[in-house]
């Protein structure tokens, strides 16, 4: 499937995660691809806010979080699959 990317400008964060995935009415059936950059910040971030680590695989509203090991996304933007 191909990746579509979606520019954010911005800081990648939990709660533009969830926006991105209300935005573009994703499911079960999508994926969530970061730079490795933004999702050791989203995995950080949840930490924080839940006081402990979160099982992987990480998920927004059932979506599913990738990091993006061959480094292909951009910093700052989200790929859609």
């Amino acid at each position: 499937m191909k990746t579509q990317l979606k520019y954010i400008g911005k800081n990648i964060s939990l709660q533009v995660l969830t926006d991105t995935v209300k935005e573009k009415g994703l499911n079960r059936q999508n994926t969530l691809v970061l730079n490795p950059q933004d999702y050791n910040t989203v995995v950080l971030e949840q930490t924080q806010m839940f006081e402990e680590v979160q099982p992987i695989p990480l998920t927004v509203n059932g979506v599913l979080i990738e990091k993006d090991d061959n480094k292909d996304i951009p910093y700052g933007i989200i790929g859609i699959t």
